[in-house]
């Protein structure tokens, strides 16, 4: 990794794994947000280091999945 980044220090910043960093990098897996991040390192276009992969808008978080609502304390059940 150029300017003194590497994978590890990636994964630290972006709060994932080595791995994903590293998946991501040999476009094992598609992270968005991780491949952004190194595109912004790098002071590169996402489409310039990968121009097949990132050629569409990302999507938000899917409108499908539903929250979970947080117990409230007399929801809890106490402990035996």
């Amino acid at each position: 990794m150029s300017k003194g980044h590497t994978q590890t220090l990636l994964a630290r910043q972006l709060g994932v794994s080595q791995a994903v960093v590293g998946n991501v990098i040999h476009d094992r897996i598609t992270a968005y947000s991780v491949a952004q991040h190194i595109a912004q390192v790098v002071g590169l276009e996402i489409r310039e280091l990968w121009p097949t992969r990132y050629s569409f808008k990302p999507r938000g978080p899917s409108a499908n999945r539903r929250q979970r609502p947080v117990p409230t304390q007399k929801e809890i059940p106490p402990m035996p």
